[in-house]
């Protein structure tokens, strides 16, 4: 199959066959040498821990939709070979994305190749075992199907309610591409038949995303600003210039952040002309900059995605007959660089920077839990923080276990933990976790943090002393005793 329709003799073919090949290599053989992070182990164990319609109920917890979970399902709840199962999912996804990438988009050789290899793509999306790589999937086999929209509008309108219902970023863009789907069938007069069926796919879908996220968590927006919101983010990690330290890596971040933000700059004038590409990219980034700014501050992978839809926003504009735009040669040159940057990036990329998704230590924590025995006869561990590094990453390695994360930040103080929890609806995994106690079901739980006792209501007290300490300091098993 040739992968690369713009160019078809013999040379482009292999080259196109050559450059995917190296990606899939490398990048299986990369993920399988490093252990989960935190995020890609919760996953893990949500999907163990609950049945379907559980899960309709903690999504809005989660911040994400439910397709990832179900999928892990089947491996999760028969202990099947964490994490490598939940890897090559993870990993077959972000292939099977590539390919489409390859083989339909609008873009010339050298560019793909420098995206495919460039940061987000390589050293993300298709090692870290998370809920976007399948989300990139049904983007990518959206915008290959998007000329034949009309004439498909169904499996068009399936598509969507599926990329969806991957992840709160991939949600932003199926809304939008939804938006403009919707007036486009409507406008080129679809068969009747094929409009009603398509309207009942999209009705029925929201819906669905609806009842995950009915209910959703809304923080004070003076708390968003005191954790520090997106645009702090984006000044302090991206454009603020420390004099002190202009090391050339330093240095490199910087500049690759400049001509990231001139790029985007450029794309708006760019684009600006073609309706459709110019809608998507434009409202995308508005909605996830609210997102960011008034909903939650957003982690470094989060904001991968205005990268992939940047490059979603081109393939929206190459896909139609343009007339030529004054700002087009200077927004080709800027976005050459960028990739080529991102690309560079890929090849000097010191995963010690970023420890905590590439050098967990979990398995290793896990191998001292295991060799002094000190979980054995517990069926149910609770992890003493929600979303803590440790804790989370520890418990798909104890297959006997279930997991409710129950517990707050330390950030928080007693009575703002209570505040939260309330304001969150998390109550039923208080209440379980305190009848567990009533029970004796469980005497140990674990925790990266130095952790103080929390109030439940007036009936239940928690008392956490140390029970074991190995050699790093942040990482302590408590005992818990009824007070």
């Amino acid at each position: 199959m040739n992968l690369n329709l713009k160019n078809n003799d013999k040379t482009a073919k292999t080259l196109s066959w050559a450059f995917f090949a190296v990606f899939a290599i490398l990048t299986f053989i990369l993920m399988l040498n490093r252990t989960p992070f935190f995020d890609e182990a919760h996953a893990w164990m949500v999907s163990k821990s609950f049945n379907l319609i559980e899960l309709f109920k903690i999504e809005k917890f989660e911040g994400h939709l439910f397709i990832w979970h179900l999928l892990l399902m089947p491996f999760s709840k028969n202990n099947l070979f964490y994490p490598y199962s939940m890897y090559i999912l993870n990993w077959l996804f972000c292939i099977l994305a590539m390919f489409v990438f390859w083989r339909s988009s609008p873009f010339k050789t050298v560019e793909k190749a420098l995206i495919t290899f460039s940061f987000p793509i390589f050293w993300y999306f298709a090692q870290v075992a998370r809920c976007y790589s399948i989300g990139i999937l049904f983007l990518f086999l959206i915008l290959t199907l998007w000329k034949e929209r009309i004439k498909k509008p169904v499996l068009v309108s399936f598509l969507l309610i599926l990329l969806a219902n991957t992840s709160a970023m991939a949600l932003i863009g199926a809304f939008i591409l939804g938006l403009i789907f919707i007036f486009d069938i409507i406008k080129e007069k679809v068969d009747k038949k094929n409009l009603i069926y398509s309207f009942l796919i999209l009705f029925f879908g929201a819906i669905l995303v609806f009842v995950q996220l009915l209910g959703a968590y809304h923080p004070d927006i003076e708390a968003l600003f005191k954790e520090k919101i997106f645009f702090y983010n984006l000044i302090t990690y991206f454009y603020f210039i420390d004099f002190k330290h202009l090391t050339l890596p330093y240095i490199f971040n910087k500049f690759t952040a400049l001509i990231a933000l001139l790029t985007v700059l450029f794309s708006f004038l760019f684009l600006f002309k073609n309706k459709r590409s110019f809608f998507f990219l434009t409202t995308t980034y508005l909605l996830m900059f609210s997102l960011f700014t008034f909903k939650y501050s957003g982690a470094w992978w989060h904001y991968l995605f205005f990268y992939i839809y940047l490059i979603s926003a081109i393939w929206l504009y190459r896909n139609e007959e343009n007339q030529k735009n004054v700002f087009e040669k200077p927004f080709k040159i800027l976005f050459l660089t960028l990739v080529s940057l991102f690309t560079i990036t890929t090849m000097f990329f010191d995963t010690l920077f970023l420890s905590e998704v590439y050098h967990s230590k979990t398995k290793e924590i896990y191998e001292i839990i295991k060799k002094e025995k000190l979980f054995d006869g517990n069926k149910k561990i609770y992890a003493l923080d929600n979303f803590s590094q440790t804790s989370t990453g520890i418990m798909p390695y104890l297959k006997e276990t279930k997991i409710y994360n129950v517990f707050g930040d330390e950030k928080y103080s007693k009575e703002e933990y209570r505040h939260y929890m309330k304001k969150e609806k998390r109550t039923f995994l208080i209440d379980e976790f305190a009848n567990s106690l009533d029970k004796n079901k469980i005497n140990l739980g674990i925790s990266d943090r130095k952790m103080f006792p929390v109030y439940f209501g007036k009936k239940y007290k928690l008392i956490l002393k140390p029970y074991f300490k190995n050699e790093n300091p942040n990482f302590i098993i408590y005992e818990l005793e009824k007070f």
